[in-house]
């Protein structure tokens, strides 16, 4: 069953505990817990403890440095017992090694959602496919807990990870008629779950609108119809 994450990122900090709070009790229906980025991470630990009273903390730091300086994020990471956090699977499979069993989920990100053909080719070399298949192959038999990718992008994970042991971890779900933003590669919730996410991570079509519980239960409604056979996609 695909489970819901909410991104906090980028919110007060007194603002992201209010929306937490009236949504943990959804953790019944589907809601895994919350996402917060750098600015809410540095709210501190006594904040993110409090925060945790209402779910599952999904950190998401995006970490890219030399292995003593990843690992020692990690270390203080899972000394505020958060559940997930986020590292680059392009520092690699030594690194990803070492930082597996810290107490802290890593999920690998790939490829973000907001990358476009063009700048793929100039960065990396080559196409989107072609990179994320280089890059997730990094993540195979190290020990992290998932992959963070476009939900676009899930059929190509499964040509590597075709047993699913790692978790799909996906952001850019958007429904069709929403305005994407700065996401690129998205696909709607039901097609996420659909496809195979384990984990839909949702920010602004939850806390951008006025009615966020609202908007939640539709996306959770939405994820379980998939779940049960009956939705329309």
């Amino acid at each position: 069953m695909s489970k819901l994450i909410v991104a906090l990122d980028g919110m007060d900090p007194g603002k992201a505990l209010q929306i937490a709070s009236e949504l943990a009790h959804l953790q019944a229906n589907g809601l895994w817990g919350f996402k917060i980025g750098h600015r809410l991470t540095f709210a501190g630990a006594q904040w993110i403890a409090q925060l945790k009273k209402t779910g599952k903390v999904f950190v998401d730091l995006k970490l890219y440095d030399i292995p003593n300086t990843v690992e020692k994020a990690v270390d203080w990471l899972a000394s505020l017992n958060v559940d997930l956090t986020t590292v680059h699977l392009s520092m690699g499979r030594s690194t990803l090694k070492n930082i597996a069993d810290k107490g802290v989920g890593i999920l690998g990100v790939s490829l973000l959602t907001s990358a476009v053909p063009d700048e793929c080719r100039r960065i990396y070399g080559g196409s989107p496919a072609e990179t994320l298949l280089k890059l997730f192959r990094e993540s195979s038999n190290t020990g992290i807990t998932g992959v963070v990718c476009s939900p676009q992008d899930l059929h190509l994970l499964d040509l590597i990870d075709p047993d699913k042991i790692l978790l799909r971890v996906c952001p850019g779900i958007r429904e069709i008629k929403e305005d994407k933003e700065d996401q690129k590669r998205t696909m709607t919730p039901a097609k996420a779950a659909l496809e195979g996410a384990n984990f839909l991570v949702v920010g602004r079509p939850i806390v951008g609108k006025f009615d966020y519980l609202r908007a939640t239960h539709i996306i959770l409604n939405e994820i379980s119809r998939i779940d049960y056979g009956i939705a329309d996609i």
